[in-house]
């Protein structure tokens, strides 16, 4: 191609002229294809919104609750196990069958609690959607609008991306989604 414009060049200033409109052509085109990127910290952003805070806290209190219910489950199969290890030489054999069942259901039951509350359709992740997702999906939106606004083709989560080395302080656009978001910012540490 470069051989074809300095041949074009070489007749004279009328090619030099087209010469000139296609180097312009060939910037311009070039320059429109750049992507724009932006940076944010999306765990600084949600860890500077008081209700993301309440909400995490309200669900680790939930966690725990949900975790000490099956712990106590796991407790009576233990206890169970104990009693039935001490008098298993004095039961019969359907006794002994009749314990043994027992305790497997109680197991059973420990287990289906467990995908109960911590499944991936459990109480816990329903907590979470009702506690935390409508706080992170009003951050997604904001982000979403600045990205817009800005004309950035790409906004790249550095809080989750272990990849990310070294980026421009002047990408960063945390602070201005917090802002977007009615949330005073904190200075961040350098």
């Amino acid at each position: 191609m470069l051989c074809i414009l300095f041949k074009l060049l070489h007749r004279g200033l009328k090619s030099g002229f087209i010469f000139l409109f296609l180097c312009c052509s060939f910037i311009e085109t070039h320059a429109q294809g750049v992507t724009r990127y932006a940076i944010v910290n999306l765990e600084y952003i949600l860890n500077s919104i008081p209700d993301y805070a309440k909400a995490q806290e309200e669900l680790n209190n939930y966690s725990l609750k949900l975790q000490a219910d099956i712990d106590a489950v796991y407790l009576e199969v233990t206890e169970l196990q104990s009693k039935y290890n001490a008098d298993k030489v004095f039961l019969t054999p359907s006794m002994r069958e009749q314990r043994e069942k027992e305790i497997a259901a109680k197991e059973n039951h420990a287990r289906q609690l467990q995908q109960q509350y911590f499944g991936t359709n459990g109480a816990l992740f329903a907590k979470r959607e009702e506690l935390v997702k409508p706080l992170q999906d009003e951050v997604l939106a904001v982000i979403k609008d600045v990205a817009k606004e800005g004309n950035f083709g790409m906004v790249v989560d550095v809080s989750a991306d272990n990849s990310v080395v070294y980026f421009d302080a002047k990408l960063d656009k945390s602070d201005v989604i917090l802002r977007k978001l009615g949330y005073s910012v904190k200075k961040q540490e350098e």
